[in-house]
């Protein structure tokens, strides 16, 4: 059974994803204060875990794992790490390389999720560091994934935190219960920003067919921010 995802995410008012091009409030508040309150109020969803995309992941860890070694080739391998942390940070690595300098990220354990390409050496590198991983048959497979990761970690809920690409791989498998979006009080603009939600397909796809969302509800907080809560129905059964 699939954990609950609560896709939790900050944009601009115009729905895009990268702070250092929105506009500043307004009362003059320092911007980092508006990020703090965003990670407040996912702190207070109570999860077991929260999870970024790839992309995301790499500002965090941003050098690459040069590998010599060969495919594992077989999927079930599961390395449970370090488990000191209360909540765990997941991501998925589709090409298995990122280099992690720590089996933690801002105080939370690691767990990545693989696929059949990860090598050997890699995946003694993050036993090494500690870093828990699953290697998934077919891992555009979110579903099977997360279906692991509450398997084998315990884990009922999920904040999915983003970016784009990942909400929107999320999106178009039916897999996201609710959305929490924080809108910031500022705009971006350009066209070609990274949005909310970044599905990677065809023009004629509709990856969010088939769902409605419901206002579960809505708040003002400080320095002009709005928190909206929505709750995902599958309206196509």
């Amino acid at each position: 059974m699939t954990p609950k995802v609560i896709c939790h995410i900050m944009s601009s008012v115009d729905g895009r994803l990268l702070p250092g091009r929105w506009t500043a409030p307004f009362d003059g508040t320092n911007p980092a204060k508006l990020f703090k309150e965003y990670a407040a109020i996912g702190k207070s969803l109570g999860t077991d875990a929260w999870m970024f995309g790839k992309a995301t992941a790499r500002e965090a860890f941003p050098y690459k794992f040069m590998s010599k070694g060969e495919p594992v080739g077989e999927s079930g391998k599961v390395f449970v790490g370090n488990r000191t942390s209360s909540r765990l940070f997941i991501t998925i690595d589709p090409d298995a390389d990122i280099f992690f300098t720590s089996n933690c990220l801002r105080g939370d354990n690691i767990l990545v999720i693989l696929g059949k390409n990860a090598t050997n050496d890699y995946l003694a590198s993050l036993e090494e560091k500690g870093v828990s991983y699953i290697v998934t048959d077919d891992i555009r497979n979110l579903r099977k994934s997360l279906d692991l990761v509450r398997e084998h970690f315990k884990i009922e809920t999920v904040s999915l935190q983003g970016g784009g690409i990942i909400d929107g791989a999320m999106l178009a498998q039916g897999l996201i219960n609710e959305l929490s979006l924080v809108i910031y009080p500022g705009i971006d603009g350009l066209t070609t920003a990274p949005s909310i939600f970044e599905y990677l397909g065809h023009s004629e796809e509709r990856p969010a067919d088939g769902q409605a969302l419901e206002l579960i509800s809505m708040e003002q907080m400080p320095h002009g921010i709005v928190w909206l809560r929505y709750k995902f129905h599958n309206i196509s059964e």
